[in-house]
């Protein structure tokens, strides 16, 4: 579904405001300062050093020769953790906080370029675009680096899903919620909804209040599915314009989230109850920086929306192997998939070596196997699923295209699939649709706001039960 333009030019707007006051006041100064704070010695000069989707960093270098990167809690927290739990190359963190232009985080500078710019068709600008001309032999040294750290990173267990806050003296990670990762005096526990990516689109570009996603942790994969579906459900809802286009389409957007939800409640099955495992929405070659000389990984960084999430986002296959992030992706998925299997082959091909070679040191067990559950969610439609859970920007085109027809047989109109909804479902569709028509001629811009009010957001209605904390155990994974 497309976002609210207008709400994405005001946002737009906001962040160039933001953005030239930034500038005006020498930010290289403020980041010098900033790294006193946090590093003794003499800065003598900083410069920018690279821009993100979520930050700008600053190369900060000091009169002895060290250089560091400015770049808060949840990111820092993920960083500690995968420091000490993990054989990542992620920077230190040598200090964190808030200032007058937003948060900060302070880390030593890494040398290294992004994989993405060794991958990317130069020739094409904007995002980077995978080189077709590359070698299958250069493509797939590539993908072994990015398939260690995959590995890697699906290691440590959590029972709970949310976001990740640093705690001390841990070594053996075991979580049991879904949720977000704390720091405490105890170790790292799971404390708190997951802050992800598509919760950052909605709420920028779509005008959702923050108060309309979840507030807690979730026990349960099939209960965090439930909520993302939920999700997709009131981004229909709370967004002003741009939604639908025509009574049909409504009805469409309609049916497609309501059917989502059936499909999700079988999603998870052996794995409901976890072990879960740590994603991040923003893992890809961009953020991976490689010694070119040693063509190995130096260092990996952009953790910010890094949460505890349901085994089956670690297990599905990469959505990054053609560099484009999704929404980038043709309006064709038939033309994508021609270019993404034969890249998706190679990288499997790359990550099952990796996982003979760290079987064989004794590093990863037979059971930590990610190889044949990848191959498996392309063949199931799996990929698809958790796909279109997590991007709503996305999700009645991979829903109409991959989903509907796998779970709920051959489409022969939409009134057949409508019929598959409950009574009161069909009540409030016909209700959303008719405040929609009246919003898109101008005639009540109240009526939205007391529907929303009248139908209660899902997700704010949908709180799972609260679990107690959970603290990582001191065992190695297994």
């Amino acid at each position: 579904m497309e976002f609210d333009r207008i709400v994405s030019q005001k946002q737009e707007q906001k962040f160039a405001a933001w953005l030239k006051l930034f500038l005006s006041k020498t930010p290289e100064i403020l980041s010098m300062q900033i790294a006193y704070q946090h590093r003794p010695g003499n800065p003598r000069s900083a410069c920018r050093w690279k821009s993100g989707a979520f930050n700008i960093c600053y190369r900060v270098r000091y009169e002895d020769g060290f250089h560091l990167v400015e770049k808060a809690r949840q990111e820092v927290a993920v960083m500690n953790y995968l420091r000490q739990n993990t054989s990542i190359p992620v920077p230190e963190v040598l200090g964190s906080g808030t200032c007058w232009s937003g948060p900060y985080i302070v880390m030593p500078f890494v040398e290294g370029v992004p994989l993405s710019e060794l991958l990317k068709n130069r020739s094409k600008e904007g995002s980077p675009v995978l080189n077709a001309q590359l070698s299958d032999r250069s493509l797939k040294r590539a993908y072994r680096e990015m398939a260690i750290l995959v590995l890697e990173l699906s290691k440590p267990e959590f029972h709970t899903i949310g976001m990740a806050i640093f705690v001390l003296e841990l070594s053996k990670p075991e979580f049991h919620t879904i949720g977000v990762l704390e720091k405490s005096e105890e170790g790292f526990n799971v404390t708190g909804r997951p802050l992800t990516f598509n919760m950052n689109e909605l709420m920028l570009s779509a005008n959702i209040h923050e108060s309309n996603f979840p507030t807690r942790t979730f026990t349960t994969a099939t209960g965090y599915f439930k909520s993302l579906a939920l999700e997709q459900i009131s981004h229909l809802r709370l967004q002003k314009n741009n939604a639908v286009k025509d009574e049909d389409d409504c009805r469409k957007k309609f049916a497609a989230r309501y059917l989502f939800q059936k499909v999700v409640s079988d999603v998870s099955t052996n794995l409901d109850k976890g072990p879960f495992k740590l994603y991040c929405d923003d893992f890809r070659p961009s953020n991976v920086l490689i010694d070119v000389e040693k063509f190995c990984v130096s260092g990996a960084i952009d953790w910010e929306f890094t949460y505890v999430a349901p085994a089956e986002f670690s297990h599905v296959a990469p959505w990054w192997l053609l560099l484009i992030s999704p929404e980038g992706w043709e309006s064709d998925f038939n033309q994508f998939l021609d270019r993404y299997t034969p890249c998706f082959r190679l990288f499997l091909e790359a990550l099952k070596e990796s996982e003979d070679k760290m079987i064989e040191q004794q590093t990863l067990s037979e059971g930590q196997r990610l190889s044949p559950r990848m191959e498996h969610s392309m063949e199931t439609g799996l990929f698809w699923v958790c796909l279109a859970a997590r991007r709503s920007s996305m999700f009645d085109e991979i829903y109409w295209t991959f989903i509907d027809n796998k779970y709920f047989g051959p489409f022969t109109s939409l009134d057949d699939r409508i019929r598959l909804l409950s009574e009161e479902q069909r009540e409030e569709m016909n209700e959303l649709n008719q405040t929609r028509l009246l919003y898109k001629r101008g005639l009540s811009n109240m009526i939205l706001s007391w529907f929303c009010h009248h139908y209660i957001s899902p997700i704010q209605a949908y709180q799972p039960t609260l679990e107690p904390t959970a603290i990582m155990s001191d065992k190695a994974n297994e």
